[in-house]
C-alpha cells in the first residue's frame, strides 16, 4: 500500500511525497539507485531512547539541477517517506506569510 500527496502551485507540480511500508525502504532505495544513480549521501544513524532499545534512522539523499529527493525511514516504524521537490519548496511551504 502506497500513499502519494502532490503539492501544486499555479497548475504545476512543485513537490510530492510517497509514503510506504518502512520494511520496504532498503528495497525501494535500491530501485531508486538503479534508476537515478548513486545518491549524494546515505546515512544510518542509531538514536537512543528512554527505553534503551534505540532505533536506527535510514536517510538517502539525491540532489541535482534544482531538484531534491530524500528517503527517510525509521526502524520499527510502519511508514517510510520519499519526498521529492523542486527549487526551495521546503522553505516556501513553511514560510510564514
Amino acid at each position: 500500500e502506497v500513499r502519494v500527496t502532490f503539492y501544486l502551485k499555479k497548475d504545476a507540480v512543485e513537490a510530492f511525497d510517497i509514503r510506504f511500508d518502512g520494511r520496504e525502504a532498503e528495497r525501494f532505495a535500491g530501485f531508486l539507485k538503479k534508476r537515478y544513480g548513486a545518491p549524494r549521501s546515505e546515512l544510518r544513524d542509531k538514536i537512543e531512547s528512554k527505553d534503551k532499545k534505540g532505533r536506527e534512522l535510514y536517510k538517502v539523499l539525491w540532489e541535482g539541477k534544482g531538484e531534491r529527493a530524500v528517503l527517510n525511514s525509521q526502524q520499527g516504524d510502519r511508514r517510510a517517506t520519499l519526498s521529492v521537490a523542486r527549487g526551495n519548496f521546503d522553505e516556501e511551504i513553511y514560510r510564514v506569510r
